[in-house]
Formats: C-alpha cells, structure tokens, sequence
C-alpha cells in the first residue's frame, strides 16, 4: 500500500530527475518508478493470511453423521446425547414455521435442548419414512480461535403420516462443538414450502 510519505519522496525523486537529466533519460527513470509503484500495490494486494484449517475427515464430522442416523431412526433421546445441555439451536423459527412479513424479516430466538428435543418428536409423531442423504462432503471448519464447526448438507425427505404426501428439503446445518466434543450451537437454514406442502 502507497503511503503519504512514500507518495512524497517519489515527487521530490521526480523533481531531482528533472532537474538533472535529459528527456529521454527522465521517461526512462519514470516508466521504471511507475512499474515499481505498480508492483508494490501488486504484492500488497496478493497477500494471503490463513484462517484456520478445513477437514474432509474428522470425528466431529463423524458425529453429525450419526446424527442424522439417529434422526432417520426417530431417536430423540439418542440425538440429545450429541448436544451440550446448554445448547442453542437456531434457524427457520425450527418447527413452528410463520411466513408472515414480520417473521421473514426477524431472526427467531435460539431454542434450548428441551425445546429442540420437542421440535424432533413432533417430526417423529407426524412423519415418516424419514431420510437424511448428503449432498456433497461435509466440511469440518478449524477456524483460528473460534471453536470447531462442521458445515453439512442434506436432503430431507419425509413422508406426512395424515396427507401420506412426500416433502423433500434441502438444508444445511452449522454444528459448532465445545471443548467437551458437545454440539453447543446448531444453526440450520433450508426452505420449507415442501413440508407445508405436504400438510395440506
């Protein structure tokens, strides 16, 4: 990056050459401090700093591999085991879907264990046929001084146990996991026109 001082010396070097040499000289002694202000900025602006590491494989990974597992069975007290008992879930208002304006508009609050283990019986008792296929790799996150965190897609399909329509969602999850390997936070997004869909 050019500095003001930087920006100054090379007025007064300009001002010098001027003075001191000839025409063709001074086009010569300026393209060359053209082309060396260029690749200055150049180098500046190609710097590289990493943010941590990304895992293909990782048992976190392994773990929201499982529980998804876990999920297809309908085994809430199972899943739970994954989470810290203070863990967050947020997302898409989880299992009470609202699409009026002020809802697409306002983030809904996290929602603890209990609340999430309440959202997963209520799938369990309204669906079925319950599927959790990847789509792509899931990636494990080693971010500098942040905590872990596996970012994974999926396709949902499930089946309404009352319509027997079929809803197919796809959704990604963050799990962010403490020092005790726990899932602390979860944040999942994904559209849910198809659920609705498929209760009516």
């Amino acid at each position: 990056m050019i500095t003001n001082e930087l920006l100054a010396c090379v007025m007064i070097t300009c001002i010098f050459i001027q003075a001191n040499y000839s025409p063709n000289i001074l086009r010569i002694m300026k393209k060359l401090l053209l082309i060396i202000l260029i690749c200055s900025n150049v180098a500046v602006a190609q710097k590289k700093v990493k943010n941590g590491v990304i895992y293909k494989e990782h048992p976190y990974i392994e773990a929201v591999k499982q529980l998804a597992a876990l999920y297809e069975k309908g085994d809430a007290d199972a899943m739970a085991k994954f989470y810290a008992d203070s863990a967050l879930a947020y997302g898409m208002t989880r299992y009470n879907v609202d699409t009026s304006k002020v809802a697409q508009l306002s983030v809904p609050p996290g929602k603890s264990l209990a609340g999430v283990k309440a959202g997963w019986q209520n799938i369990f008792d309204n669906w079925e046929q319950i599927k959790m296929r990847p789509i792509g790799t899931p990636d494990g996150l080693a971010y500098d001084n942040q905590p872990f965190m596996v970012q994974s897609w999926w396709l949902l399909t499930l089946v309404n146990k009352k319509t027997k329509k079929v809803a197919k969602v796809e959704m990604v999850l963050f799990d962010q996991f403490n020092k005790d390997g726990k899932i602390a936070i979860q944040i999942e997004f994904y559209d849910p026109a198809s659920l609705l869909a498929a209760m009516k």
